[in-house]
């Protein structure tokens, strides 16, 4: 699995069209590899915004796929009213053996930042 570059904290912060809310929202990400194997891992959104999120999971992912994300109740259930999003992947950035991923919701679908914050509890304040 090659690791792309992921940009400094600083010039990415300066290019982000708005500011990310630390959370630790608990999910449910599913991924297909190229002989269509369907992968699905349980983690954790570590920041959200209006276009994106970015999690750590233990698979295997590169720059340019799409995973969907569905989100998860505080003690691992699926939420029966909360479809599934889709997210194309920017950036992955190994930290040790598991990767960061920077994630990008497709166009057409929206994010409901709202209900990832009412999930979350108490949400930090916003990271510039």
């Amino acid at each position: 699995m090659e690791s792309e570059n992921k940009p400094d904290e600083a010039s990415q912060s300066e290019r982000r069209r708005d500011a990310r809310i630390v959370v630790n929202v608990p999910v449910e990400i599913t991924r297909t590899d190229e002989p269509g194997h369907e992968f699905t891992e349980r983690t954790f959104v570590e920041d959200v915004s209006d276009f994106g999120c970015r999690f750590l999971i233990r698979g295997t992912v590169k720059k340019g796929d799409t995973v969907a994300i569905r989100l998860l109740t505080q003690d691992g259930k699926s939420l029966s009213d909360e479809p599934v999003k889709h997210f194309e992947v920017m950036w992955v950035a190994r930290r040790g053996s598991i990767l960061a991923v920077g994630a990008q919701i497709c166009r057409g679908e929206k994010l409901d930042k709202t209900r990832l914050l009412h999930e979350a509890g108490d949400p930090k304040p916003p990271i510039k």
